[in-house]
């Protein structure tokens, strides 16, 4: 009896609900068409040409849509903030002429100062001014959240209205961000419509941007819009969502390890990428110098990624190579003399090319001059077995030299050295050891792909789907794509042994990126740096190292280069490998809890009572962070739809304003800064892993003020 009287009441309720709503939209239509009010029948519309008044419009901006990572944190998002102002003319008046203006100004100054936490003084003085028609708070006033919004509206006072601001708010900062770029308000053409700039918010714009709708209302003579004024409107179409290849461990880590090379190496410029190697789906992405999109404090507006081409040095031997084994013109057990080559022209030597400063090591095989990375062994398979027209057919094959697109992002094509009127055949040579021609870290990336897709490469992508914003429907979604046949599967097995050797041999160039738990293969570069006045700098070079990782089925590919004049590779083999394990490790995780199927698809849990929610979570073994302490859940982490493992964080912010500090031991850092971002507080992380120690302890009341240093190992 008590269940059948409760489907009851839920049932009135929603009839009384849908009665509210169709009232309201007649009410709508109504006063478009007459001009009057439906309910009291009062002539709006007279009321307003009385007063001098007429029509105005205004347009309805449509949400941005928001940028995601591929474990679905929001990267790039709208920010809906608010500006308060206090109307003080006795002139306005509602159509029943009540008061629309600040009456008292004490009690509102006092109720203001309060919520703001602000000079009662202060604000009573701007409420107090004689001849303006409306005022604004200043600071205080401007930047509010709809939290504060909400308190302030719950007071009931006469005369206090709100502008609505929307900025774009990059969560991570300097993340990934000559990718993602920046949007921002068009402050020439449009004070309120946020546009790309840079990165995708530039290459998507029209996709994120949706389409604007419109509001008409009745206003008076000073333009002010008149209560119960509004005679139509319609509704903004949110812009579409864009769900990247990009993981936000990954990424951390990827940017976190590039800058400590750039600290430690003192390197001018650099990037490096890390990408899924059969699907080309790109994992993390990272620059230096790079940027934060709220700050944006760009230096430099050349994406080094997509870019910036440059002479990598000895990782191209990796396909020249690769091509004479797979055309069956080199035997790597051949012996030949390293030390330097000559390079003649009618007889004459017009350059020479060394190894290990003109020594070399003697009478050696091609397989131990790959792994000495030597340079003879270039020259001596270029001029003596390679066949030309199939190496440059190769070159073009594997995407070097050319401009491409990915996901409608252009890149650079680099210089072919070799192509052009004249004698070539020095830099033909060259480019076969990473000089005189140029390439992108893109190029490097997409190629080396093909030793780990039996011989095809297989297109980079950082676009995982595009989503509808009104829907919720997938509106696209990547699909890999591999090139034709490039090298046969037993040529691309011998160049995995010669790849393995270099890293994983002892005396090897490559044995610094050698690691002990993961059967890492590559190889390194070293290329000279053009001089702006000719030549080449001294003691400057390009670093590089392109690799794939297991060894036996590679599941991903990493490319760097960057710019100094410092040698070694210990710092930059540390980054390798700290990127390769946190990758590996994501994906093999990934794929644990997709066959263990021990996880909990989460639902929006917004403006539910907290003790529902957590009373639902609970029973699926999931871990409740409470944030404030109210009983009306506001926002939460992860958001709706996320797929989490059992015993995982669920972060539910209240309504309530009194935040207590959490103990975060054994937090990742992904989940500080969701408790940062939700407190709307300043948390500090020091160290990779998982919190063993916070300045802050348990049970502390937080405010906006305090900064928290977490440390983990």
């Amino acid at each position: 009896m008590k269940k059948r009287s409760s489907d009851l009441s839920a049932k009135i309720l929603v009839i009384i609900l849908a009665l509210f709503i169709i009232v309201l939209c007649a009410n709508v239509f109504y006063l478009s068409v007459t001009g009057k009010h439906l309910a009291s029948h009062s002539d709006i519309l007279a009321f307003s040409e009385s007063i001098g008044g007429g029509q105005k419009v205004e347009t309805l901006y449509a949400k941005r849509g928001t940028i995601y990572s591929s474990d679905g944190e929001i990267i790039a998002s709208d920010v809906k903030k608010y500006k308060l102002i206090a109307i003080l003319s006795d002139t306005r008046v509602t159509i029943n002429n009540e008061p629309a203006y600040v009456v008292d100004k004490e009690a509102t100054a006092k109720a203001l100062a309060e919520i703001l936490k602000g000079d009662y003084n202060t604000i009573l003085k701007r409420l107090s001014h004689e001849t303006a028609y409306q005022v604004e708070l200043g600071s205080i006033g401007n930047n509010l959240s709809s939290l504060i919004r909400d308190k302030i509206l719950e007071l009931d006072l006469p005369g206090l209205e709100f502008e609505e601001m929307t900025s774009r708010n990059y969560r991570y900062g300097n993340f990934a961000s000559y990718l993602i770029g920046y949007a921002k308000v068009d402050n020439e053409k449009d004070t309120k419509k946020i546009v790309g700039q840079m990165g995708l918010e530039l290459t998507y714009d029209k996709t994120l941007s949706g389409s604007h709708g419109k509001k008409v209302y009745l206003v008076s003579s000073n333009q002010i819009i008149l209560p119960n004024g509004v005679l139509s409107e319609e509704a903004a179409q949110p812009g579409n969502d864009l769900h990247l290849t990009i993981d936000t461990d990954i990424q951390t880590e990827l940017d976190r390890q590039l800058q400590n090379v750039a600290e430690q190496m003192k390197i001018d410029k650099g990037t490096c990428a890390i990408m899924e190697a059969k699907t080309g789906r790109i994992l993390a992405v990272s620059n230096f110098p790079s940027f934060d999109p709220n700050d944006r404090d760009i230096v430099n507006y050349i994406d080094l990624f997509f870019d910036e081409a440059v002479e990598p040095g000895s990782v191209m031997k990796a396909f020249v190579y690769a091509n004479a084994i797979n055309d069956g013109k080199l035997d790597t057990s051949k012996v030949y003399t390293s030390g330097k080559y000559e390079y003649k022209v009618n007889g004459k030597t017009i350059h020479t090319i060394r190894d290990h400063n003109t020594v070399g090591w003697g009478n050696i095989s091609y397989q131990q001059g790959f792994y000495n990375s030597s340079n003879t062994a270039i020259c001596y398979i270029l001029t003596q077995m390679t066949n030309k027209e199939s190496l440059l057919h190769d070159y073009k094959s594997l995407g070097f030299f050319k401009s491409s697109t990915i996901d409608s992002i252009s890149s650079a094509a680099g210089v072919a050295g070799y192509e052009g009127t004249g004698n070539k055949d020095l830099e033909y040579i060259t480019t076969g050891y990473g000089q005189g021609s140029t390439v992108t870290a893109l190029q490097l990336l997409r190629a080396t792909s093909v030793f780990a897709n039996g011989g095809k490469t297989v297109e980079p992508t950082v676009i995982d789907k595009i989503v509808d914003g009104t829907t919720g429907e997938t509106v696209y979604e990547s699909v890999p794509q591999y090139s034709a046949q490039i090298f046969s599967e037993s040529a691309v097995n011998e160049m995995k042994d010669l790849l393995d050797g270099v890293v994983n041999i002892k005396g090897s160039t490559g044995y610094t990126f050698h690691m002990d738990d993961i059967r890492l293969i590559g190889k390194t570069g070293t290329g000279q740096v053009a001089s702006s006045q000719g030549g080449y700098q001294t003691n400057y070079y390009t670093r590089s190292f392109i690799g794939l990782a297991p060894y036996d089925d590679p599941e991903i590919i990493i490319a760097y280069w960057y710019q100094n004049g410092i040698a070694g590779n210990k710092v930059a083999s540390e980054m390798v490998s700290a990127v390769v394990r946190t990758a590996i490790n994501k994906l093999n995780l990934t794929d644990v809890q997709q066959v263990e199927n021990k996880s909990y698809e989460l639902d929006s849990y917004l403006n539910q009572g907290l003790q529902h929610v957590t009373q639902l979570l609970t029973q699926h073994q999931l871990s409740i962070i409470q944030i404030g302490n109210g009983t009306t859940v506001i926002d939460q982490y992860p958001k709706m739809t996320t797929l989490v493992p059992i015993s995982s964080r669920v972060f539910v912010k209240t309504n309530g304003t009194e935040i207590i500090m959490p103990s975060m031991d054994g937090w990742s850092r992904k989940e500080v800064e969701a408790f940062a971002s939700l407190a709307g507080i300043k948390i500090e992380f020091d160290g990779i892993g998982n919190v063993y120690s916070q300045s802050v302890a348990k049970g502390i009341v937080l405010d906006e003020s305090m900064t928290i240093q977490v440390k983990a190992k």
